[in-house]
């Protein structure tokens, strides 16, 4: 019966020693859960008098899930931002960022380049 006991603590006290991943969880949906939160609420982790006011004293936050959305967002714009030079870390790189990314890509095309160049070379004097 001791052995039992043991083993069981043993095993709970492994688990507790179990490190989370902050950088976990950060894709598009949690970027469309946070900017809906926003549109809805502002900040959502200002906090409320009793009258419904928000002012610097301490009292209920404006919507509680919502905050944790927006810190969350915000721990991934800090995961997005680190250096993982050594694969010393997995964090999604492109976090927020998917969209302007595509229409960066977009203007290193082939077609981007030629509509450049002509135009380059008209202003230079090499064209029609």
């Amino acid at each position: 019966m001791k052995l039992v006991v043991a083993a069981v603590l043993l095993l709970a006290a492994s688990a507790l020693s179990v490190e989370q991943d902050p950088c976990a969880g950060c894709d598009e949906s949690l970027a469309q859960a946070y900017q809906a939160c926003a549109r809805d609420h502002g900040n959502p982790c200002a906090e409320r008098d009793e009258d419904g006011l928000v002012t610097g004293a301490p009292g209920e936050k404006k919507d509680v899930s919502c905050c944790l959305k927006k810190q969350k967002h915000d721990r991934c714009l800090q995961c997005a931002s680190m250096d993982c030079e050594f694969a010393t870390c997995s964090v999604n790189k492109r976090y927020y960022s998917e969209r302007t990314i595509v229409e960066k890509l977009k203007g290193q095309t082939k077609e981007a380049y030629a509509k450049f160049d002509k135009a380059a070379m008209k202003a230079a004097g090499w064209g029609l």
